[in-house]
């Protein structure tokens, strides 16, 4: 006898074979054992879940010639006909290659001639969204009043392509994902007929990868049997499915953990000398640190369970990495498996973003790495009191900007020669979002924003080729502060700082600043006055911002000094 595959062989013959849909199964076994069953039904849900044999089952448990009955016989000439597919009077229709208004008339017209065979005609219409709005307009009357003798079965994965029209006239029942333990004793039941060893975690791993469909885990469990003979272990099913081995996944967890970039990098060596793909490393690795996550927060889930038994380091990593690290990385990979999708070269993709993470480990909070310095990693009462009293200060200091009591009265005066506005007539200050740009300032990325800096010519190049107007307006404009989201721009001149905020403006240089930082940040602007209260209350160093007046210094504007040689420093407003 030639070979079948093993989802065939274990497909359901009855609604107790029918494993994870007891609400469907039931409702079923119900109405047939009322005389209560319906002239047409729906039966939608994610693939390989048992829809198309839950139909069948349908079909035979209304033809059987001991029934209707709650359960076909399966011995009877009517229930092993359908198995077999020899009984003309049920119709098992595929509406992907059937679905034009032809076929559908045709099925309208034969609909009314009883059946020969069986007590019902029952017509099995599979992936039904397929069918043309001509086909499904052919089809709504005779579903709606069928003979007395046709019973119609629909089955599809996408319910909402179907018009409402067609789901009103049904009953419509949602099969759901199975879970892994049903998968897994499904499983066991046909590896025990087929006389095969396989280890509990490569099962566990088959229905992880099966994803609620018990076809696909059937079929890779076939796969398997052929790949790895009578013994099969949890490397052989990795080997099948491309997938990278939870070692590698725990190692690449832990580098970035340790900000060990050189370390994430040989595995990315090693995953592509192992002929893995990066884009299939990079779901792993996005799925284990939503797992991760899981663990934080919901341990008690079945699917953590299953991943905690397939990886011995789990449980070690999940307590070492804090939650809000987890969501940061989790939304960084997402946003790289976007960014994978129209790459060229996409391990350079992967490595880039495992950099990225590892970097995310290196940034810790000053005070936690100067309080490790001095106490070898132990805080002393005093220096919690000290810190204590820095964090009332700062947030009384945060209060009375916020009521616009400080910098005019408490600040100090800044020391050095930096020079008079050059425009005295100007108004001095502009209205500008306080609290967000305070928030940006202390988060400052201090390499990042001396990188930015020294690309700020290439940046205002790139601004020039898409706006000369806007280029010109945002000369004027430096650097002052850059975080992981926000980006502070100050300005000496206010018709330049309130031009470049408009929103059409402050749209384009982000778009421009993302492509060069490969982030999307939010521009903030303001006044050179501005800046100077806003950095002093942050704990900005005035060697920093030495530097920025010395880069100020150093910077010369000739349009500028020579229009107001000619002109004057009063201001022109000039209108478009």
């Amino acid at each position: 006898m030639a070979y079948r595959a093993l989802y065939r062989i274990w497909r359901p013959q009855s609604f107790a074979d029918i494993v994870g849909q007891e609400h469907v199964t039931r409702t079923l076994q119900n109405a047939l054992k009322e005389q209560r069953f319906s002239h047409a039904y729906l039966f939608n849900g994610p693939r390989g879940t048992g829809k198309t044999s839950a139909a069948k089952v349908m079909a035979k448990a209304v033809n059987c010639e001991r029934g209707p009955a709650e359960e076909p016989c399966n011995e009877c000439a009517a229930c092993r006909g359908i198995t077999e597919g020899s009984v003309v009077d049920v119709m098992e229709i595929d509406a992907a290659s059937n679905r034009r208004i032809e076929e559908i008339r045709d099925i309208r017209d034969k609909v009314k001639y009883a059946p020969t065979q069986v007590r019902y005609k029952v017509y099995i219409v599979d992936e039904v969204h397929m069918l043309t709005p001509e086909a499904f307009n052919a089809l709504l009357k005779t579903l709606e009043e069928p003979p007395a003798h046709v019973i119609f079965i629909l089955a599809t994965t996408d319910p909402h392509k179907l018009p409402a029209t067609i789901i009103s006239r049904c009953q419509r029942f949602d099969f759901r994902r199975i879970g892994s333990a049903q998968i897994v004793e499904r499983m066991k039941q046909a590896i025990l007929a087929e006389n095969i060893e396989i280890s509990d975690q490569a099962l566990t791993f088959i229905a992880r990868m099966a994803e609620g469909g018990m076809r696909d885990a059937l079929s890779l469990l076939d796969q398997a049997l052929s790949f790895g003979g009578e013994q099969i272990e949890l490397e052989d099913v990795m080997a099948i499915t491309g997938s990278a081995s939870q070692a590698m996944l725990a190692s690449t967890a832990r580098c970035i953990m340790e900000g060990e970039a050189s370390e994430a990098l040989n595995v990315v060596q090693q995953l592509v000398q192992n002929g893995k793909s990066p884009e299939q490393f990079l779901d792993d690795l996005l799925f284990y640190f939503r797992d991760l996550l899981l663990y934080k927060t919901a341990p008690q889930l079945e699917e953590i369970q299953d991943r905690m038994m397939l990886d011995e380091q789990f449980r070690e990593l999940g307590d070492a990495f804090d939650t809000s690290r987890l969501f940061l990385i989790i939304e960084k990979l997402n946003q790289a498996k976007n960014d994978m999708k129209r790459a060229s070269q996409t391990r350079i993709m992967l490595e880039l973003i495992l950099i990225q993470l590892c970097q995310i480990g290196e940034q810790k909070s000053h005070v936690v790495v100067q309080a490790e310095a001095t106490s070898g990693g132990k805080m002393s009462s005093e220096e919690v009191e000290q810190l204590k009293q820095r964090i009332n200060m700062l947030e009384k200091q945060i209060k009375q900007l916020d009521r616009g009591n400080v910098g005019r009265q408490e600040a100090a005066p800044v020391s050095g020669t930096r020079k008079e506005p050059r425009r005295t007539g100007m108004q001095q200050t502009v209205k500008i979002p306080t609290g967000r740009i305070r928030e940006v300032a202390s988060a400052s990325i201090e390499p990042q924003l001396k990188r930015l800096r020294s690309i700020w010519p290439d940046i205002l190049h790139q601004v020039k080729s898409k706006s000369v107007r806007l280029h010109a307006w945002l000369l004027d404009g430096r650097p002052a502060a850059l975080s992981q989201d926000g980006l502070v721009v100050c300005f000496k001149s206010v018709i330049h700082c309130e031009t470049t905020a408009r929103e059409l403006n402050k749209q384009l240089i982000e778009e421009v600043v993302k492509g060069f930082i490969n982030r999307p940040v939010e521009l903030f602007t303001l006044m050179e006055n501005q800046w100077e209260e806003i950095s002093s209350s942050v704990g900005v160093s005035e060697q920093e911002q030495g530097e920025d007046t010395k880069q100020e210094e150093a910077q010369s504007e000739p349009v500028v000094d020579e229009a107001v040689k000619l002109f004057g420093e009063e201001l022109v407003d000039i209108k478009d």
